[in-house]
């Protein structure tokens, strides 16, 4: 469902502090009245029903919806990656709700470690040409900015407005990146003479600037399955980086959980979500619909 919609026609929006504080800052207006920001593993009774958000790695403050009552235990994965290592499992439940993105068996990647390595590796060649720009949705793009620290990248970072703003709610919830420069600003601009640096902006400015040649350009892409990184031309590449389970990652999800009926997201999967819903049918011997 549109979210606009799902904020207009509901009477609760119930969500993490900190994805109440995002989706603020993305524009989307949420009335005082409807608002309940619950934190991870804290309960909420509505009527005869408990609700409770579970952590999912994804991007900052997404999480898992557990609902039950008396007779049944319904769940929702959310967006998710990496289930068991960095993503709970929500096993024994009656009903499991499963995003399926890349249901499809073709899609399936590399280790994200691997993906990641690669893209280092990348970077640390471009820098020494000229600056590198990184195109990513949002949440996405403050991922890799911390993983890219991590993995000792110094050169300082530019962030487009809106990046720049979900920086500083991140930054109110502890989860900080070094060296970050508000674009326009004058420390920006005395960085960007200086030719040495990283700049973020939104997944979908990358084919409107990837041919401008001051600058390289990388996109980061979920739909690239057959390789980690493809090279465009001379200034512009894709790296198959994702906040997405990749096929493996979601049968591996379904197979832990093993709930009595799984119900698959038709509304992002569409024809893949049937051939998801499917194959755990075959394979798991689990109920699989798909709704809507």
């Amino acid at each position: 469902m549109d979210l606009e919609k799902s904020i207009a026609t509901s009477n609760l929006i119930i969500a993490t502090p900190i994805t109440m504080d995002l989706l603020e800052i993305l524009g989307y207006n949420i009335p005082q009245r409807k608002r309940v920001a619950l934190n991870y593993r804290t309960t909420l009774s509505l009527d005869n029903y408990r609700i409770e958000l579970v952590y999912a790695h994804h991007i900052a403050g997404t999480a898992q919806v557990v609902v039950e009552n008396p007779n049944i235990v319904a769940a929702y994965t959310s967006d998710f990656k990496q289930p068991q290592q960095r993503t709970p499992i929500l096993s024994g439940v009656d009903v499991l709700v499963i995003d399926a993105t890349y249901g499809d068996p073709r899609c399936s990647r590399e280790d994200e470690k691997a993906i990641v390595e690669r893209l280092v590796k990348l970077i640390q060649r471009l820098l020494v040409e000229k600056p590198v720009n990184i195109y990513a949705y949002y949440g996405k793009a403050q991922e890799i900015m911390l993983l890219l620290r991590e993995y000792g990248i110094d050169a300082p970072f530019i962030a487009s407005p809106r990046q720049w703003q979900v920086l500083k709610v991140l930054s109110k919830y502890g989860i900080n990146v070094r060296d970050v420069y508000l674009d326009g600003t004058n420390d920006a601009i005395e960085i960007q003479r200086s030719g040495w640096y990283i700049a973020f902006y939104h997944h979908t400015k990358f084919y409107s600037m990837r041919n401008h040649k001051l600058a390289h350009h990388i996109l980061l892409s979920g739909w690239l399955f057959n390789k980690p990184v493809r090279r465009l031309n001379e200034n512009s590449w894709i790296v198959g980086f994702s906040d997405h389970a990749d096929f493996e990652e979601l049968i591996t999800y379904v197979d832990e959980a093993r709930p009595r009926l799984l119900i698959v997201d038709g509304f992002r999967g569409g024809v893949t979500a049937y051939r998801f819903a499917s194959h755990v049918e075959r394979s798991l011997g689990i109920r699989s619909l798909v709704k809507p």
